[in-house]
């Protein structure tokens, strides 16, 4: 019949991929706060705590390039009193920084050394572990993913009596980012005689792939295309 369009039968399957290995890079998240009368004592007291913890990192091998500074705030802290109305009590001086730890051995005692040369004005906010190089993992995890999407493309043809043909379209979606995140207690760190074991097991990177195959045509019964009948 004229203006008919046949579309190809198709199916369309979703497969994930998990590759395993172990970081080999640690980030640390921290930051100094300092809280005095004055402004300008306020400052200086954080300038003077965030210099002495660069020293404390650079001098345990971190190379500078793998500090970053950031976040540098001061506020002022005010109380209302019914005689004067609202006072200012204090001012708090506070910068952040991200150490990037290239050698996991050192860490521990990294971190214990940072804890010493900064005293009660530091904050340990978080300590991640990451993958240096990711191209190949992700390579690896996109392949697998490729073959569990082809593996139940394969599944649900047989089940219908057919076979995969070629390939119509792949999505791939975006890669999972390496790491979790693992919470430091300040506490526990100053309170320790011996430097925090850093345990940092094992990371994932993941991907997810999305493929459409066309179908195989599907088998002609017997009595189809004969154009007589008994």
């Amino acid at each position: 019949m004229r203006g008919v369009v046949h579309k190809p039968d198709i199916v369309s399957t979703t497969g994930v991929g998990v590759v395993r290995t172990a970081p080999d890079a640690a980030v640390l998240r921290l930051s100094v706060e300092v809280r005095e009368p004055g402004l300008a004592q306020a400052y200086a007291g954080a300038s003077a705590a965030a210099r002495r913890v660069v020293d404390s990192i650079v001098e345990h091998g971190v190379a500078r390039p793998d500090l970053s500074t950031g976040g540098l705030s001061v506020r002022s802290e005010t109380v209302w009193r019914e005689t004067s109305g609202q006072q200012v009590v204090a001012y708090v001086a506070s910068s952040e920084l991200t150490v990037t730890v290239r050698e996991l051995g050192r860490a521990p005692e990294l971190l214990d050394a940072v804890v010493r040369s900064a005293g009660d004005s530091l904050r340990l906010h978080g300590l991640s572990f990451e993958v240096g190089d990711r191209s190949g993992l992700q390579a690896a995890a996109q392949e697998a993913a490729f073959d569990d999407a082809r593996a139940a493309a394969e599944r649900l043809a047989r089940m219908a009596g057919r076979t995969l043909g070629p390939v119509l379209r792949i999505d791939a979606a975006a890669f999972s980012p390496p790491g979790t995140p693992v919470p430091l207690a300040r506490a526990a760190l100053a309170s320790s005689v011996e430097p925090m074991p850093i345990e940092a097991g094992e990371t994932t990177v993941s991907a997810s792939v999305s493929v459409v195959w066309r179908l195989s045509p599907a088998p002609r019964r017997e009595h189809e295309g004969n154009g007589h009948s008994a």
